[in-house]
């Protein structure tokens, strides 16, 4: 009797263990797959929280980008990479910092290898009977410049506000072999300042 318990036991627990990253069955949808290549950037419009605290400007940016990757190819693969690029936005003259997923409070650097970022979701989904994971990537970038006076840094947050810039991402997966990345991806979304 013992033995037929913890037979049932085991079954049980294997049978309810999944691939980690995987959210239940993958969802199906009918979008179809010519619209997707084996990695592919997903953005909505950008937002930076703008605030004026005495004599300084606060500016907190939450990048959230969905990547939606070829789960086969993402199997065979190190890792993702994933980039911002600020140039010609209003946060490139900016200094920045970034918490990093060991805990270590980064100036004007953030690890674009989604290996050591922390998802704030993977799950499976099926797109035209072909399997792809989406992961969602949420980061905040803190910005902090002081002004002569708080009146200047009102002037600056003011025009911020007015302000709408693009941002572009890039991805790509990366082998062992680092000098062999592809499957290169690129999308822009419009970043704007709203006031805190």
């Amino acid at each position: 009797m013992k033995k037929l318990l913890l037979f049932a036991f085991a079954a049980a627990t294997l049978a309810s263990c999944q691939k980690s990253g995987i959210e239940g069955n993958p969802s199906s949808s009918t979008v179809s797959t010519e619209n997707y290549t084996a990695l592919n950037i997903k953005t909505s419009t950008q937002v930076v929280k703008v605030a004026v605290d005495a004599n300084v400007l606060n500016l907190i940016y939450n990048e959230d980008v969905t990547l939606i990757a070829d789960s086969g190819k993402l199997n065979s693969n190190w890792a993702i990479h994933l980039k911002e690029d600020f140039t010609g936005t209003q946060l490139a003259d900016y200094h920045y910092n970034s918490m990093t997923k060991f805990g270590v409070n980064a100036a004007d650097w953030v690890d674009d290898n989604l290996n050591n970022v922390i998802i704030r979701s993977s799950k499976d989904t099926l797109i035209n009977n072909k399997l792809f994971v989406k992961k969602r990537i949420v980061r905040t970038f803190v910005y902090k410049q002081s002004y002569n006076s708080a009146a200047e840094a009102v002037k600056v947050q003011n025009r911020l506000i007015n302000t709408t810039d693009i941002i572009a991402f890039t991805a790509y997966f990366a082998s062992i072999e680092m000098a062999d990345t592809h499957s290169n991806s690129s999308n822009t979304a419009k970043l704007i300042y709203v006031k805190n």
